[in-house]
């Protein structure tokens, strides 16, 4: 597949703003590896081959276990993840798929037994950026960086 658009050349201030959030994100306190572990399953959930293939080694680099990610599609069968990063999970797949158009107070509640206000916040920013990286990279049809890998 071939790459439609080049977001960085089609529209450089659009791409300067969604790095403003990315490094908002980032600097925020939370976790690396907790923050990468969401990148990892927002972009599984929707498909995205480029951001997977990003934040795949980003997690190893911030201490993401390979179990960890072998795992995370299953990630409620199995007991290798601490309370907060399930909390965390289930947060961030309740606001990627919306179902219903809400989050349930259910998982509300269990983020917050968690993460402060502020955390669930930056959380929240995190998985909208995620989610917004996804978007626009399979629409541009953006191809995987694979480190020299060739498929």
């Amino acid at each position: 597949m071939e790459q439609r658009l080049d977001l960085t050349k089609a529209s450089p201030d659009g791409y300067k703003a969604m790095l403003g959030v990315h490094s908002y994100v980032q600097n925020s306190g939370l976790d690396l590896g907790l923050l990468e572990l969401i990148k990892i399953r927002v972009s599984q959930i929707n498909g995205c081959a480029f951001c997977i293939a990003m934040h795949v080694p980003l997690g190893r680099k911030h201490g993401v276990s390979e179990d960890q990610m072998h795992l995370l599609p299953a990630w409620r069968e199995a007991p290798i993840y601490s309370p907060e990063t399930r909390a965390a999970l289930a947060w961030a797949e309740a606001l990627t798929h919306l179902t219903g158009g809400d989050v349930s107070d259910v998982v509300y509640a269990d983020i917050r037994q968690h993460f402060s206000e502020k955390e669930v916040a930056d959380l929240s920013f995190a998985i909208a950026e995620i989610n917004a990286w996804n978007r626009l990279m399979i629409c541009t049809r953006t191809p995987p960086q694979l480190g020299g890998a060739s498929a």
